[in-house]
């Protein structure tokens, strides 16, 4: 078996050391060959720098890395080209002046390694003079790659005015720089701009109106992260060995993996990916844990659900209209696209120009829950969820709600809003990123839950037992379970076999904690 290149980017080093390489290379033939202008966006580690690597070995004529690939047949050039790769990991953006000032310098580095004259300008007017020097010194037209040209803005996403206020700067900054690219046309060969979010055209590319978005394009649907077929092709092996290290079947392995790591979902068409990343991480580890959250957390939008008191209970369920989700802007900036490119929500189903939203996987629900949870209640809150699903599981309902008191106990003061309304959606969204964690233990959790009567809190689903739970904010729980019973709540569920119980909770907001609890099994 070749070695896992998890943790690299470089394409030349993957092919060069004898590292399995999933190829990926019909789609560079499809771009280099059928247009100039390109945009990508796809969440964190799902192989972009990879791919601007591939590109830079294509123009650099490379033709060896290519060897037995599906490009090497088909590609005819294999020309080198001048390369202008700007990277933005690379590239200091704490302020605008900073950002400026390690543009300047980039260009500068790349100017002197073709031997070019540049004089130090205004970024976008070296931006300029090296294309335009490049083409004219090899007669050839220039290749454009750009990685990550999102970071300076996204790094400084919030609600916080100065930071906010940093990443328009920088915006403004981008815009001006990416506006040379439309006028230069004759002077350059192919552009290639990635990235995990998108702004609308008007923010950033507002000259660029003959950029082909490949994120939103059906044919590239599958570009970035691993297919079934090549999760079977590439990684047979390594999953059977894992399947051996947890003493399950290899098919059994694979529905897990499925579950756990697989589910995005970026166009219309239902095509949907594995996260390369945790795949790669499995394989090594052979563990099924949550790798892709675990190496990084999106601090900013936690922030920002937190900040604007967002309804956690709809994450599930969201409906979108088309507009919506493609790309946003930073003067209004929303949740839901901005967490949808970032990968933490994914198309669940479209229709009628309608997407319905959810998280991709296993994986994502328990990590950002996980994340959501320490950002209401505090840090380190694995080990009581555990203790109150085991609670659960054996009945032990005193024991349950108990721990559940614990944790809203912790909650600082300063974070409960005074108004009752919001009050009242923060103790139940806590409520509810408590119990989806039991999730990962094969219970099932459902929010919000529609019926011809009206709308249930919560349900959770066991093995042997339905639970049906309503909540209310300075009220009796019998008010609560008569809610139940007169809505006629349980009767979508009677004919699951399972035993039916009607549970009630109410918060005290004054004592911000829950303050009475009731559970009664329904006979009949």
């Amino acid at each position: 078996m070749k070695k896992l290149a998890v943790d690299m980017s470089s394409f030349g080093t993957i092919i060069r050391d004898d590292y399995l390489y999933i190829d990926k290379t019909q789609y560079i033939y499809e771009m280099v060959s059928k247009g100039k202008y390109y945009f990508l966006s796809r969440p964190r580690r799902f192989g972009k720098s990879l791919t601007v690597s591939t590109l830079e070995a294509l123009f650099k004529g490379e033709k060896e890395l290519f060897e037995g690939l599906y490009i090497e047949g088909k590609y005819r050039e294999w020309d080198e080209y001048p390369i202008i790769k700007l990277d933005f990991n690379r590239i200091a953006n704490d302020t605008s002046e900073k950002l400026k000032k390690n543009l300047k310098e980039e260009l500068m580095l790349i100017s002197k390694k073709y031997e070019i004259d540049l004089l130090l300008d205004d970024p976008e007017n070296m931006f300029k003079n090296l294309i335009e020097k490049l083409s004219e010194k090899y007669k050839k037209g220039v290749v454009i790659l750009v990685d990550e040209y999102d970071k300076p803005i996204i790094s400084h996403l919030g609600e916080e005015k100065e930071k906010l206020d940093i990443g328009k700067a920088n915006r403004e900054i981008l815009k001006v720089f990416y506006d040379n690219l439309k006028p230069l046309e004759d002077y350059i060969r192919f552009v290639f701009i990635t990235g995990v979010s998108k702004f609308s055209k008007v923010s950033i590319f507002s000259t660029l109106n003959n950029l082909i978005e490949l994120d939103i394009h059906q044919d590239f649907a599958t570009f970035l992260g691993y297919t079934k077929e090549e999760l079977h092709k590439y990684f047979d092996e390594y999953i059977e060995m894992v399947a051996k290290s947890n003493s399950i079947s290899k098919e059994e392995m694979y529905l897990k993996i499925k579950e756990k790591y697989n589910g995005f979902r970026f166009t219309e068409e239902e095509y949907s990916v594995y996260n390369p990343f945790s795949i790669g991480r499995l394989c090594i580890y052979k563990k099924l844990k949550n790798y892709w959250f675990e190496s990084g957390t999106p601090t900013f939008l936690v922030n920002l659900m937190k900040a604007r008191n967002y309804d956690v209970t709809e994450m599930e369920n969201l409906e979108l209209e088309e507009n919506s989700i493609i790309a946003y802007d930073i003067e209004r900036l929303q949740l839901e696209p901005l967490m949808f490119q970032t990968g933490y929500l994914t198309i669940k189903d479209y229709e009628y120009g309608i997407y319905k939203l959810g998280y991709p996987n296993k994986e994502v629900e328990q990590g950002f829950t996980e994340q959501l949870i320490s950002s209401y209640v505090g840090k380190n809150e694995g080990v009581t969820s555990i203790k109150m699903m085991r609670h659960f599981a054996r009945g032990e309902y005193e024991e349950y709600f108990e721990l559940m008191k614990g944790l809203f106990a912790k909650i600082p003061y300063i974070l409960i809003s005074k108004d009752l309304e919001k009050r009242e959606l923060y103790y139940h969204s806590i409520f509810y990123m408590i119990n989806i964690l039991m999730k990962d233990y094969g219970y099932r959790v459902y929010a919000e839950v529609l019926t011809n009567k009206g709308r249930i809190d919560m349900v959770i689903e066991t093995k042997d037992m339905i639970h049906i739970v309503e909540f209310k904010c300075n009220q009796n729980v019998d008010i609560a379970i008569k809610q139940i019973r007169e809505k006629g709540y349980a009767k979508r569920y009677m004919d699951m076999g399972k035993e039916i119980y009607l549970v009630g909770v109410n918060f005290d907001t004054e004592k911000k904690n829950i303050s009475e609890w009731k559970m009664e099994k329904r006979e009949g």
